[in-house]
């Protein structure tokens, strides 16, 4: 019972101390309870794509759970340090280090019960609030979030298990450190860190190696594959670059002669003593950032290039797909206006084409004037693989291409579709599988062709008619490679693209299907803003989850910096006291204070920028795997995000720099 006063008493008397980490509980237990509330709701079901987001909830669920228990144990960690010299008197006065538990236990649980309480309150409030942004991100039209009673006793007995295991952690420290220990242990003195020259040399070398990997790669699939390669080694490259290679930076500051300026002395040398306590903590505000970054530009690049993807997929509102062989373009066009004139709906910019998609083949090693396709096909990876797209003149020139010549049935047009590939520029001959054709010109400029999405070399061959493409595909059906391989016969189809107002489309749409219906036929409408409502659906949970993982993340840096303004200025008042006392003015010593402060909490955005910096072409590739090619989008987003972080950080440190200073002129 005098374990539970004691715990009670502590708490309201030395409440300041217990702040830190209380607010530190409450964040987390707040992020969580977003995602598993959101994951869980009964409401997810009713929105576009529900199944798919719950999932998604899922694994930003587990990442958050890993990332909070880190916050948790760091603060903790902090408080116990505050509070240390306390415990070691109550050892000293007989108090007995199971009584010293027992009161950890208490005060823990207090804290539990409060950041439950708080954060559950608060979580559901947040949760609503960043559910509407959900659902506008996904384009859904249901607002009313239901909190299932589930998440709140998931994130409670996840709380429960992080608070069993600092209990757990207090406790060991607790038994393992003796009372003077105890008592020296908020203020004892570090050991100068030795410079490891092989460490320093091994940050550099991780460093360089993960960079290297992100900047040579050239295919959105490898750069999925190699990711997690270059993160762990830039991860391990930036914590040995903080342990490591800035203490043998110091040491060799230390030879030079301005060392010995009041100035450089008291910065170098306190940075020095302290680095090896301050580079774990600096490790750990970077990689945040950096996460901040990728999480950020990604979410932010796959959101806002949804539209121009299915804008070059779709360059008209709607489209009419037949794969029968007897339907002609004439024919299409004329069911097209057939259907129009029974629904009453006017349609405008009505265009047809032939066309045949995504068409494999695999270039042979020949002169660099000739495209000769191989038999087999080689890996989607090979620098030789191609997708084609075969389409007519005809076709070009009904969707407005005025610069498309006439060609003879031997004669083909190039045009280049995948954007920093292979190009075309010199291939004078293309040899498909055994049929040659002269290439007549290069096309630059391609207007209102449906684009589909690939990641590999892409090429457009525009042939005379379709009875020449025709032929073509049959020699491409008949190569060892289409007869060897179930499914890979291809054909061309009949596409018609128009203009009709969004009000009109369930109106054609119905009278598309009856129609169908009655002549039994099996043709496929579909609509842009359709195909964008479903691609948002799609991709709304992972820029959502993007979005909560990027506040996550920029909170725990947040809570480290404060941390860290904290720990550095209790550490840092007796020294400059002392540095008072042997003579120092009190405006060096301020001078001191910022030098320092400024290099020690802006070294991180410094290198979270560098690590950006280098990561961004593999960043710019991934983000082509959902199908955004627009490398210029990518670089405003990355640059616009890179601000924001900046300006976030600089508050954060004029907020927390703050603390730093009040504790140390104290």
């Amino acid at each position: 019972m005098l374990s539970f006063k004691l715990a009670q008493k502590n708490m309201k008397k030395d409440f300041q101390a217990f702040t830190p980490f209380l607010m530190a509980s409450v964040t987390m237990f707040v992020m969580l309870f977003v995602t598993a509330s959101i994951g869980l709701s009964p409401t997810i079901e009713k929105l576009p794509g529900g199944n798919s987001v719950a999932q998604l909830m899922g694994f930003a669920l587990l990442v958050l759970i890993i990332f909070s228990l880190m916050i948790l144990v760091y603060s903790y960690r902090f408080l116990q340090l505050q509070r240390s010299r306390e415990f070691g008197l109550y050892d000293i006065l007989g108090f007995g280090k199971a009584s010293i538990i027992k009161v950890a236990f208490w005060e823990l649980l207090f804290t539990y019960l409060t950041a439950t309480l708080i954060g559950t309150i608060v979580g559901i409030a947040f949760a609503k609030f960043l559910y509407l942004i959900f659902v506008n991100l996904i384009g859904g039209d249901y607002f009313n979030l239901i909190i299932s009673p589930l998440a709140i006793v998931l994130v409670a007995g996840i709380y429960l298990f992080f608070f069993l295991l600092l209990l757990v952690i207090g406790a060991v420290l607790i038994l393992k450190s003796s009372s003077l220990d105890m008592l020296r242990e908020e203020t004892k003195g570090e050991k100068e860190p030795k410079s490891n020259v092989f460490t320093a040399l091994l940050a550099l070398l991780f460093l360089a190696a993960g960079y290297f990997i992100a900047l040579t790669v050239d295919n959105p699939i490898v750069a999925l594959l190699r990711f997690f390669i270059a993160v762990l080694l830039v991860i391990f490259g930036t914590y040995f670059f903080y342990v490591s290679f800035t203490i043998w930076y110091l040491k060799r500051k230390k030879k030079q002669d301005s060392y010995y300026q009041p100035h450089h002395f008291i910065t170098v040398s306190s940075m020095l003593y302290r680095m090896k306590a301050n580079a774990v903590g600096l490790g750990n505000i970077t990689i945040l950032l950096s996460m901040t970054v990728v999480t950020v530009v990604v979410s932010l690049g796959v959101f806002f290039g949804t539209a121009d993807m299915v804008e070059n997929q779709f360059p008209k509102e709607a489209q009419i797909i037949s794969t029968q062989e007897n339907n002609s373009r004439a024919e299409l066009t004329a069911l097209t206006e057939q259907i129009a004139a029974e629904s009453g709906v006017p349609i405008e910019n009505l265009s047809s084409i032939y066309v045949s998609q995504d068409v494999e083949a695999s270039r042979a090693t020949s002169s660099a004037d000739q495209f000769v396709t191989q038999e087999e096909l080689g890996s989607m990876l090979d620098e030789n693989h191609y997708l084609m797209t075969m389409t007519t003149a005809e076709s070009l020139v009904s969707l407005g291409n005025e610069n498309v010549q006439h060609l003879s049935e031997n004669q083909v047009l190039l045009v280049d579709l995948s954007e920093g590939k292979a190009s075309s520029a010199g291939i004078k001959t293309v040899n498909w599988h055994g049929q040659t054709y002269q290439v007549a010109g290069h096309l630059t400029e391609l207007k209102n062709f449906p684009a589909e999405m690939t990641m590999s070399n892409s090429l457009m061959l525009v042939f005379a008619n379709e009875a020449t493409l025709n032929q073509a595909l049959s020699a491409y059906n008949q190569s060892n490679y289409a007869e060897n391989t179930p499914g890979m016969n291809e054909s061309a189809m009949t596409l018609t693209l128009f203009d009709l107002p969004e009000a009109d489309q369930a109106r054609f749409e119905t009278a598309f299907n009856e129609n169908q219906e009655a002549q039994r036929a099996y043709n496929i409408l579909t609509f842009r803003s359709q195909a964008l409502q479903n691609q948002k659906a799609q991709i709304g949970g992972f820029v959502f989850i993007g979005f909560v993982l990027g506040i996550s993340f920029i909170l725990g840096a947040a809570l480290i910096i404060y941390y860290k303004q904290l720990s550095e200025g209790t550490q840092d008042k007796r020294s400059f006291k002392i540095l008072q006392e042997a003579g120092f003015s009190k405006e060096q010593v301020q001078k001191t204070i910022r030098s320092q402060v400024r290099m020690i909490f802006f070294l991180p955005l410094l290198v979270t920028v560098l690590h950006f910096a280098g990561a961004y072409r593999m960043i710019s590739q991934m983000i082509m795997l959902f199908g955004v090619t627009e490398g210029r989008l990518t670089l405003i987003i990355s640059l616009i995000t890179l601000a924001v972080l900046s300006a976030i950080y600089y508050l954060i440190y004029k907020a927390t720099s703050r603390v730093y200073y009040k504790i140390v002129k104290r």
